[in-house]
């Protein structure tokens, strides 16, 4: 792990934790047996000679995160010293104690294993800690969009944090390598601040762009938390086409989309460009004009023709995206006919007029990408929603209700239809308009008056347009999976890390939507090549960031440990000297054989050599056993 670099006087946690083992190996026997245990590498570890397991331990280096936690490593470490047949068995473990190194829910693996010794296994846990900890890391340096409009800025939001003392530093933004702002800060006594920058206006021509956020000023005991990476794609704003028989029920989408360069806080995207037309408008443009929307919304429109109807199924069925708001225009006939039936996500039936005050109800998964950016804010501000009429309806199999009502019944269901590209169907039972006049036929809600109305309509978009879950930032250990763009498929795709030795060639299937890259370890900037048929290419890219548990620095406890390992199953020591006296009181019984001993030389020690955490969370060690 990498917060095993952490440097205090002069020596990284690291280096110490080699010199201890170290120790531990010349006072071993020649002929003992020593294992070995990486949590980063899976597999049975093989008996070292000392010497061997000497050279083994020099050659171990921080990595920026490990797939299991020390649970797991601690039992392979258990059940190698516990199928020796030598007299003496010890386990030595030599960490930070990080909390996020453990699962502190559960016991360590193996203790089953060493209840069958019969002269018992000694644990030995070797403290290796600094007094008091200090740190500055940048924990979070994010873009407000991970798919930005061309010719926009974008803001980029930065936390730095600090473990210690209060003090001043300077926080540096560089985007594509060229520096491009900076800013002194004062960071508070165990506390943090946000730093905020904006790009210039991206250029049209440049697809993708990556970038950081440093902190820069006295050294710091944490080198690799300094800084933090990240990716953004840049595309044209996206096309939204608004169909509605009156101009008021357009209004408030199409405001809460597109409203102008006047309404937008200053350096805020435009991200939407809105187009509103009639139905007659709709019905006589042609049917591949719909391609170049991202999406359609259908607001309160009495009806459409077959024809119409089948058009925005074929649409969908390509890929597109179709929003539908019932109100009190609406003909369930139209909606309810067959052809219109292939693509509405529940038939209507009748308009509901509550008599008890009804608002919206439950979200039925915060994780969908239309809710999760919201989640924890949404639930209580939509329960405040008054809805005055709906329709009621039939979601056939295969539909799904994503909101509902105070009452239970739906408010929002989604349909989802599989192809080549993704296409979904969104029906609202109540309209995405309001009406100023409350004794208004048409005044059903006053949805339009609560931010989530305008949260929910921005994600709608994205979701629809397959970029509200895209995701081109990861924690080293994270799966990385990039979307494919399945008009645009390229055989081969070279993935290159930041080192530019860490090199891959991968070829999905045909018919895959994503680029799966697992596990990248390298820090830092990656680039991907797509090459295809007559010379096409494209460039995609990511950023891997170090966990960000592992700038959080919270040990183990006592009683952490001893739900671990059992209370009285370890001796726990803070320096080598300590540790001599643990080990003296832990084999008392065993020196009445020194004859034994030294004859047969059984000497089972097994070290948990652990470049772990230094109090981190979520990133397993690697462990040395010796034996």
């Amino acid at each position: 792990s990498l917060s095993m670099g952490y440097t205090d006087k002069f020596k990284t946690r690291l280096d110490e934790a080699k010199e201890r083992a170290d120790e531990i190996l010349k006072k071993t026997p020649a002929t003992s047996q020593v294992f070995v245990v990486d949590s980063a590498e899976p597999g049975v570890p093989v008996p070292l000679s000392p010497a061997a397991a000497r050279k083994r331990i020099e050659g171990l280096a921080l990595r920026a995160a490990q797939p299991r936690s020390l649970n797991a490593a601690v039992g392979q470490a258990y059940a190698a010293v516990a199928d020796s047949d030598r007299p003496r068995h010890e386990v030595y473990i030599l960490t930070d104690l990080a909390g996020s190194s453990w699962e502190k829910g559960r016991p360590v693996e193996g203790l089953d294993k060493i209840k069958e010794v019969k002269a018992g296994v000694g644990t030995y846990i070797l403290r290796l800690t600094p007094k008091e900890a200090h740190d500055i890391a940048v924990v979070e340096a994010e873009p407000s969009e991970s798919v930005a409009t061309q010719g926009e800025t974008v803001e980029i939001k930065a936390i730095v944090r600090s473990r210690g003392p209060a003090l001043e530093r300077v926080v540096e933004f560089y985007l594509d390598d060229v520096p491009k702002g900076k800013q002194p800060v004062a960071l508070p006594a165990n506390g943090e601040t946000t730093v905020r920058f904006t790009t210039p206006k991206l250029d049209p021509s440049v697809p993708l762009h990556q970038g950081f956020v440093r902190v820069r000023g006295a050294p710091d005991p944490m080198s690799f938390d300094d800084v933090r990476y990240f990716t953004f794609k840049v595309q044209p704003a996206m096309k939204v086409l608004v169909v509605s028989d009156l101009e008021i029920d357009a209004e408030f989408v199409a405001d809460a989309l597109d409203p102008g360069s006047a309404l937008l806080p200053p350096g805020a995207p435009r991200t939407c460009q809105v187009e509103r037309v009639r139905p007659e408008q709709f019905a006589a443009r042609a049917r591949d004009s719909l391609r170049t929307f991202t999406c359609v919304f259908l607001l309160n429109v009495t009806q459409l023709a077959e024809a119409d109807w089948g058009r925005l199924n074929d649409y969908v069925r390509e890929g597109g995206g179709v929003v539908i708001g019932l109100g009190d225009r609406c003909r369930p006939e139209n909606y309810n006919g067959p052809v219109a039936a292939q693509l509405v996500p529940a038939a209507p039936s009748k308009v509901q007029d509550p008599k008890a005050e009804t608002v919206f109800g439950k979200v039925s998964d915060f994780n969908h990408p239309l809710f999760n950016r919201y989640s924890k804010q949404l639930d209580a501000v939509l329960s405040q929603v008054p809805i005055s009429h709906y329709w009621s309806v039939t979601p056939p199999e295969g539909s799904r209700t994503l909101l509902t009502y105070s009452d239970g019944a739906p408010a929002l269901v989604e349909r989802v239809f599989q192809g080549v590209k993704t296409g979904r169907a969104l029906l609202w039972t109540t309209p995405l308009a309001r009406r100023a006049d409350r004794k208004s036929p048409a005044a059903w809600n006053e949805f339009p008056q609560y931010w989530p109305f305008l949260a929910i309509q921005l994600q709608t978009v994205a979701y629809l347009a397959g970029i509200a879950a895209e995701r081109l930032n990861f924690e080293a250990g994270q799966d990385v999976v990039l979307a494919i763009d399945p008009t645009r498929r390229f055989k081969n795709y070279v993935v290159q890390g930041p080192d530019a030795k860490t090199t891959d060639r991968l070829t999905p299937e045909a018919t895959s939507d994503a680029l799966v890259i697992v596990t990248p370890q390298p820090v830092g900037q990656w680039k991907v090549t797509a090459s295809g048929p007559e010379g096409a290419v494209a460039t995609l890219g990511f950023s891997v960031n170090p966990p960000l548990a592992e700038t959080q620095l919270v040990p183990l406890e006592a009683r952490d440990l001893d739900a671990l390992f059992g209370k009285n199953n370890y001796h726990l020591a803070d320096d080598p000297e300590s540790l001599n006296r643990a080990i003296t009181r832990g084999r008392v019984g065993h020196e009445i054989f020194p004859w034994l001993m030294a004859l047969i030389l059984v000497v089972v020690t097994a070290e948990n050599f652990l470049a772990n955490t230094f109090y981190s969370e979520g990133g397993a060690r690697s462990a040395t056993v010796a034996a």
